[in-house]
Order: structure tokens, then C-alpha cells, then sequence
């Protein structure tokens, strides 16, 4: 796995056209570029995610009944 994430590093900063302290220009396929943004979004659904499972272990258990009313209530 070690070799594969150099092999990947190696391949990005091979794709790289420009640098400057703003911004950076890269060249890649567009099949590379729509997996890039597909991670990226199942990076951000990820993070939602993690967040939801925090507060529903930070908030205290409801019986049955209260469940069912909260539900009603929305």
C-alpha cells in the first residue's frame, strides 16, 4: 500500500503545470478528474456522517413512546 501511495503522489505532482501561492494548475483526464470529485463528495458525506453519529451518542436515549412522539411532533 506504501508503494501505491507514492506511485499516486508521483503521478499528481507529474500533473502539476503550475504553482504559485494561490493557486495551483494541473493536467489530468477527465476520468481522473470525475473520480477526484467523487471522493471528494464521499469525503464530505463521510464527515456529515461522523457528525451525526457524535450527536446521537452525545444525546439521551428515549423509550419506545418518546421516540414515537418525537416523530409525530416533527
Amino acid at each position: 500500500m506504501h508503494t501505491e501511495n507514492i506511485t499516486l503522489n508521483k503521478n499528481i505532482m507529474n500533473a502539476v503545470i503550475e504553482r504559485t501561492p494561490r493557486s495551483v494548475t494541473v493536467r489530468m483526464s477527465t476520468r481522473r478528474w470525475n473520480k477526484m470529485l467523487e471522493l471528494e463528495q464521499t469525503y464530505k458525506l463521510a464527515r456529515i456522517i461522523s457528525r451525526s453519529m457524535n450527536e446521537v451518542e452525545s444525546e439521551p436515549s428515549m423509550t419506545p413512546q418518546e421516540a414515537i412522539d418525537s416523530l409525530k411532533a416533527l
